[in-house]
């Protein structure tokens, strides 16, 4: 069961990601919990703070009626996503990557998602320099960032974490 709290990751560069308990909360609405249930999907949106340069997830869009839904696949093509987008830009919030749900415990990315994750990567920009792919399982999610310069995408660790707060790294 993922647990409705924020969560810290540590960026490849230092920078810290927070992504907020309202985000956790609406992915978990989504989960494969039930074998047959459609995968789901939708981007993140989020800012980097003026003066730290950290990282925020704070809104994501959830799947919609045109979207194609299978077991194995969801195709983002509602244009209700994208009207989300535009609507949040007024708000200072962001494109800062995808989600989507796997029927795994633990979720591992599949060749297709390293795929569309490298032609995201290709095609897409935000204005934090990353692009973050959260994969949402039954029991946790993962989190993978792919920067912008070197165009590498790699696994993101959660920050430590002491009695349930997060500890500054030494």
């Amino acid at each position: 069961m993922i647990l409705i709290r924020c969560y810290k990751f540590r960026l490849p560069d230092g920078r810290t990601l927070d992504i907020l308990a309202e985000v956790v909360s609406e992915i978990s609405q989504w989960l494969q919990n039930v074998q047959g249930e459609p995968e789901s999907g939708g981007y993140l949106l989020g800012y980097q703070h003026r003066q730290t340069g950290n990282i925020t997830i704070e809104l994501l869009t959830t799947p919609q009626p045109k979207d194609i839904r299978t077991i194995i696949s969801c195709k983002l093509l509602d244009i209700a996503h994208y009207l989300f987008l535009n609507k949040m830009k007024a708000s200072h919030s962001y494109y800062m990557g995808v989600w989507h749900t796997h029927p795994q415990k633990n979720p591992i990315p599949s060749s297709t998602d390293w795929t569309d994750w490298y032609a995201t990567l290709n095609a897409n920009k935000t204005g934090c320099g990353y692009i973050f792919f959260l994969i949402a399982g039954t029991d946790s999610f993962e989190i993978w960032v792919g920067d912008n310069k070197s165009k590498r995408i790699t696994k993101m660790d959660e920050c430590n974490m002491e009695n349930g707060l997060y500890i500054q790294d030494k």
